[in-house]
């Protein structure tokens, strides 16, 4: 550069210098109310702005409950237990479960009633333990009697009952080796043969049933059935204990006696009432099952089916004499449920 260059350089900074020291100087002059000149723009490192932020952060909700909102599901879309109705106790469920296959064990045993009774009473016995109920139950017990009478308690076999079998009477027996060699007592084969006497002959041909029979009770029902294996050959109303003295448990036939003497136990003798006497209340049998309880007759038919006695059970004097025929001392279990 030229001296002359220089020289012009500096001229002009100098000039420009001069100008910014009378700008600054007039502006320093100039009141504050007075001045329209707008704030200068400067950056500044905060954070960012409220603006850039959107609203301030609102509290939550009130909780609602579960499904609250939920909107409701379509019909064609409700779960499959939607219209379920409430659940039943165990005991109830159990119950309805029980008298629903009773119902249909008892239909299909009496549709088979006259052309296949043998399995017509082991489908109506099955209906029987299952616990039918109300005119169905009636309905069961005359098909379930008839069917015992037909098969069993009658002198003619049928070929497929296998409870009842042909029995050549040898040298030297009696009706009762006869019935102990089958547990069933000797007044069972009188009655299944039709036999007037004890007397039979060698030669002959008695029909006997496959004993034991067997008793079970069931108190809430005040029901007293016979069993032979897995059928029932009758079904009694009884009467029981009051108060619930009647005892549950298994027994088994200790004695049994026709026309029973009455002496109860822990009364005085004045309450002793003869065999026979017209106000004996035992009837005309009774069966004894131990720790003086017994199954015996009545001479207060109105009490059969009422918690009446002094614990043990009761059934009108026709039933009892039936029973009586059945039941083998030392074989025949009762069992008595609640």
């Amino acid at each position: 550069m030229t001296t002359f260059g220089r020289v012009a350089v500096t001229v002009a900074v100098a000039a420009v210098l001069v100008g910014v020291t009378a700008l600054v100087a007039h502006l320093l002059d100039v009141p504050e109310a007075t001045s329209n000149l707008p704030a200068p723009s400067v950056t500044v490192e905060t954070p960012s702005t409220t603006e850039e932020l959107g609203p301030p952060p609102q509290p939550p909700a009130e909780p609602k409950p579960p499904d609250a909102a939920k909107p409701p599901v379509p019909a064609e879309t409700q779960p499959p237990d939607a219209a379920k109705p409430p659940a039943l106790a165990a005991g109830d469920e159990q119950q309805t479960d029980s008298a629903g296959a009773g119902a249909q064990a008892a239909d299909e045993g009496l549709a088979m009633v006259r052309d296949r009774p043998v399995a017509a009473q082991k489908r109506l016995s099955q209906a029987v333990r299952a616990g039918v109920v109300g005119l169905k139950a009636a309905e069961v017990r005359e098909a379930i009697k008839n069917l015992a009478d037909k098969l069993q308690l009658s002198s003619r076999r049928h070929p497929d009952d296998t409870y009842s079998k042909g029995y050549h009477v040898a040298s030297g027996d009696t009706l009762t080796s006869i019935g102990e060699r089958h547990c069933i007592p000797y007044e069972l084969v009188m009655k299944v043969n039709r036999l007037s006497t004890t007397s039979i002959v060698a030669g002959q041909t008695l029909k006997v049933i496959q004993g034991p029979i067997h008793i079970e009770i069931l108190k809430g029902r005040k029901e007293l059935r016979v069993w032979l294996g897995d059928v029932c050959l009758r079904t009694y109303l009884v009467g029981i204990g009051a108060a619930d003295s009647t005892p549950d448990g298994v027994f088994i036939v200790k004695s049994k006696v026709q026309n029973p003497p009455y002496q109860p136990q822990h009364k005085p003798k004045s309450e002793f009432r003869a065999a026979g006497a017209p106000d004996n209340p035992l009837g005309t049998r009774w069966i004894d099952i131990g720790n003086h309880y017994g199954i015996h007759g009545t001479i207060e038919p109105d009490s059969v089916g009422r918690s009446v006695s002094e614990g043990c059970i009761r059934l009108h004097n026709k039933d009892v004499e039936e029973l009586y025929d059945m039941v083998v001392i030392g074989a025949t279990k009762v069992t008595i449920r609640p």
